[in-house]
């Protein structure tokens, strides 16, 4: 079944630089409710698509949720266009240093690499998925590197109260970081590794490799032969996900010396055979209750892939088990109208939960 489309108004595009060095362009649109949630801001790809889609600022676009999850805009309807619209303008320097950017490849990127992007990465590795530092945000994240005093994720664990209170301007807000930075160190090694940014290792794949190895050790001795042990990582990704970590052993080294967790401790817990899920692809969508009230999508993932099942996006002829909220409207979602279509079990979070009771924590 086709995603749900509606049209709105681009009103402008935001450029920020990515963890990995990346410009990524964001539409700013005119309110738009789609599936459920208002969206004013869309993904759009890079400068070529930009150009190939003929995206004016004023024009009236439609917008779909990729994956009935993230925004998207799929087209520009040339007849609305307003007089004297122009073009989405270009960057023709990196929005965040003002320095040079290289135009290679589609995906524009800025000259200087990760040294530019470094924010960004700090901000990601502290996110509550992440590292879950709390209160360390944008503002507090660009004053410690603009000091100098963190280069790199790994300087976050040996930040004194004198360097944090200088970022935060509050001695009080400073020992409240330093507390959350402490207890960030018992992150288990899914998250550490996912903070480190290693491109090709989002939160899924960063679970994946850590049951697999279990421990940092075992990640940095693998090679690529060993790399494609682990599902989803085939002939082409495991050789760059190899070299990185080999390019990140200063940063790991740091990260030992600080005492940070680099261990799989629920690895043993996994279900690789055997458990409820074996073989089942799930999907899940809306708000948890009962015993799963307060999961997100990063646990209910976790949670799917220890009773053996693999987590999906959308549903389609894939799709086992569809795990759906009821709506506060008492409308079906798109995802619970796929699954009826198709004949896709479905259960409530607490039927669900009771499926899966062994592997709860």
């Amino acid at each position: 079944m086709p995603a749900v489309e509606r049209q709105t108004v681009l009103e402008d595009v935001v450029w920020e630089v990515g963890r990995t060095g990346v410009l990524a362009p964001t539409a700013v649109l005119a309110p738009v409710e789609i599936d459920g949630s208002t969206v004013t801001r869309a993904t759009l790809h890079n400068p070529a698509d930009i150009r190939r889609r003929d995206l004016h600022i004023g024009d009236t676009v439609t917008v779909y949720k990729a994956g009935d999850i993230i925004p998207r805009v799929q087209a520009a309807v040339a007849l609305l266009r307003p007089a004297g619209a122009k073009p989405v303008p270009l960057p023709e320097a990196c929005p965040r240093c003002g320095g040079e950017i290289n135009t290679a490849q589609e995906r524009w990127r800025c000259a200087k690499g990760t040294s530019c992007a470094l924010p960004a990465l700090i901000e990601y590795a502290a996110g509550r998925e992440m590292l879950d530092i709390d209160g360390l945000g944008k503002t507090y994240v660009a004053a410690l590197v603009d000091s100098g005093d963190v280069t790199d994720v790994a300087d976050l664990f040996t930040l004194t109260l004198e360097q944090l209170t200088a970022a935060s301007g509050s001695s009080r807000r400073a020992a409240k970081l330093a507390e959350q930075i402490e207890a960030a160190k018992a992150r288990p090694l899914s998250r550490v590794f996912c903070a480190l940014g290693v491109l090709g290792t989002g939160r899924s794949m960063s679970r994946r490799i850590a049951r697999h190895f279990v421990t940092m050790e075992a990640i940095r001795r693998a090679d690529a032969a060993e790399m494609q042990d682990v599902e989803g990582i085939g002939p082409e990704k495991a050789p760059v996900i190899v070299e990185q970590v080999a390019a990140l052993a200063p940063v790991i080294d740091k990260l030992i010396a600080a005492g940070v967790t680099l261990h799989e401790p629920e690895a043993s817990a996994t279900a690789s055979a055997g458990g409820p899920l074996d073989g089942k692809v799930v999907v899940v969508t809306g708000k948890m209750a009962g015993p799963l009230e307060g999961f997100g999508r990063t646990e209910m993932n976790a949670l799917i892939e220890k009773a053996g099942g693999r987590a999906g996006s959308g549903v389609s002829a894939r799709t086992s088990v569809l795990v759906c909220a009821p709506s506060a409207s008492g409308k079906p979602s798109s995802k619970a109208v796929k699954a009826a279509e198709l004949g896709v079990e479905v259960l409530t979070p607490e039927a669900f939960a009771e499926l899966v009771a062994d592997y709860l924590p």
